[in-house]
């Protein structure tokens, strides 16, 4: 992509990985390895979620669905589609669960894939994305951030020089209460992949409209519009068997006048979400410097 998201998007998104305050040339270029990571994993995934102006309007508009009533599961006609996502949305609230994130093109196969797990009640939990030369991690732990990386799941590619410090972990001061990740947590994405239950909060802060397709699943769409730019996007929420949100597609385009000349792109993301009231324990890493 041509534009500069990191501009572009920088005023939307939360950044918590600084320079880790520590002495020596090795470990100062490591942080800075760090930072980058971070930062283009967050650009990634605000660029689908944030839209471009990250300017969200207020207010919801609940479509009267797709589909007739005879096309639905009968359990499921008796409430509007907005009215199905509230529920799920407060079905998936205060209670654990593992997740699984996959971004990239709206044309192509994903490009990054991030797992993790989070209880909200205790404000602990992980996530794990895999780089080129190494995995970023994120921890916390009763609400207190750690962000760091561990060795690469394959061979360092030729083109990676040395100074990689893996295992070491920035703390971040203050508590938490959600993984920082994935961008904004009041924004779409953001909000379905560290915290489920703030999706439908999400979707109105957008201005969506959501429907209900013939399967029973759950369809939304909205628009946001920047001084230079805008996006459009559409998903679906498929539900479990206990009425809990189970995944989220999104996909979408946008476009830009940023740089003095028209940009185009295109995302998609997927959320996957199980196994809803897992135990989750995270250990304090070993090795831990401040970070601001």
């Amino acid at each position: 992509m041509s534009i500069d998201l990191e501009t572009q998007l920088a005023a939307g998104m939360r950044a918590h990985v600084a320079d880790i305050a520590v002495d020596g040339a090795v470990v100062a270029r490591a942080a800075r390895r760090h930072h980058r990571r971070t930062a283009v994993i967050r650009t990634g995934y605000a660029l689908g979620v944030a839209g471009l102006a990250g300017v969200l309007a207020v207010g919801l508009t609940a479509g009267g669905g797709g589909g007739t009533a005879k096309d639905r599961p009968a359990v499921q006609a008796e409430d509007p589609a907005s009215l199905r996502l509230s529920k799920a949305a407060a079905a998936s609230d205060n209670i654990s669960y593992r997740m699984k994130v996959a971004t990239g093109s709206a044309t192509g196969p994903a490009t990054r894939t991030c797992e993790g797990a989070f209880d909200p009640l205790t404000a602990t939990g992980y996530v794990r994305c895999p780089q080129d030369d190494s995995v970023t991690v994120e921890l916390m732990i009763d609400g207190v951030r750690y962000m760091g990386g561990e060795p690469p799941l394959t061979p360092l590619p030729a083109d990676k020089g040395p100074g990689e410090t893996y295992g070491r972990y920035g703390q971040y001061p203050g508590k938490h209460e959600h993984l920082s990740l994935y961008g904004d947590s009041g924004t779409v994405l953001g909000a379905a992949a560290p915290d489920p239950a703030a999706l439908f909060k999400a979707l109105q802060q957008a201005n969506a409209t959501i429907t209900q397709n013939p399967d029973g699943t759950l369809h939304f769409d909205y628009v946001t519009q920047g001084s230079q730019g805008s996006s459009t996007t559409a998903g679906d929420v498929t539900l479990n068997a206990d009425g809990r949100i189970a995944s989220v597609t999104l996909s979408g385009t946008w476009q830009s006048t940023a740089k003095g000349r028209l940009d185009t792109g295109s995302f998609h993301a997927t959320i996957e979400l199980s196994d809803y009231g897992v135990a989750v324990h995270v250990d304090r890493p070993k090795d831990v410097v401040p970070a601001n």
